[in-house]
């Protein structure tokens, strides 16, 4: 992790002063102790990274110049992980390995067997708090976007190919399938909560034409196999 790199959600430019403030200051003027004329690193979640130097700190905030700016092109292949929403702590490491495994968007959607269906205002709050420090710890500039779907009944018509966990023994393995196929643009993987998808469920998924592999010859609890078809993805098309 760089060791002094802060999130500002908004433009980065050459210059410009701007304050940073609530949990990114608490960290730079209380974890850190960073001290005024220090230099810091600013990303934004958007491929902008900047170089500040610390003008004033404040009782609630900080004061910075930003002295130059980078931008990283966008990658131009989209890895989506579609994830029936499991319990809390699981979704924590999802979205903290995702992230550091460069997954570009994170659909969340209740599944039948989930034990939690809805995501409140203030879990996607803490849910983006945690995208954003994973962001931070692995160096990457873009910020995974989280998106809060249906149930997969509702579905339109999916725009990249898909697949999905599936646990029958004819299932082919995900990485022999990869290998095989050439997808330019971008993947969808759905993977199921805690107790898998139920019958209507993987019917649907086919419908939409998502295609069932194995990850693993084990059968894998639902974070395991987030990460794993993440890195398998980041694997062969980053």
């Amino acid at each position: 992790m760089p060791a002094e790199r802060y999130f500002y959600p908004n433009n980065l430019i050459e210059k410009e002063v701007i304050s940073l403030e609530d949990s990114e200051f608490h960290h730079l003027a209380h974890v850190m102790r960073a001290k005024e004329g220090g230099l810091v690193e600013l990303v934004n979640g958007t491929g902008y990274l900047a170089k500040a130097r610390i003008e004033a700190i404040k009782k609630k905030s900080a004061e910075l110049v930003i002295q130059s700016v980078i931008h990283e092109p966008c990658p131009l292949f989209n890895s989506i992980l579609a994830q029936a929403i499991p319990r809390g702590n699981r979704l924590d490491t999802i979205l903290e390995k995702s992230t550091e495994l460069g997954v570009s968007e994170i659909w969340l959607f209740p599944g039948k067997h989930s034990e939690r269906k809805e995501i409140s205002e203030n879990q996607l709050e803490k849910i983006t708090q945690t995208l954003i420090v994973a962001m931070k710890q692995c160096g990457r500039l873009y910020l995974p976007s989280i998106a809060v779907k249906s149930k997969l009944a509702r579905w339109e018509p999916l725009a990249y190919p898909a697949y999905f966990g599936d646990v029958e023994p004819s299932a082919p393995l995900f990485l022999q399938v990869l290998q095989k196929e050439d997808n330019k643009q971008g993947i969808i993987f759905f993977i199921g909560p805690e107790s898998g998808f139920n019958d209507d469920e993987t019917a649907r998924l086919k419908d939409l034409g998502a295609k069932g592999v194995k990850l693993n010859n084990n059968i894998l609890r639902t974070d395991t196999a987030a990460i794993a078809a993440v890195a398998l993805i980041s694997h062969l098309y980053n």
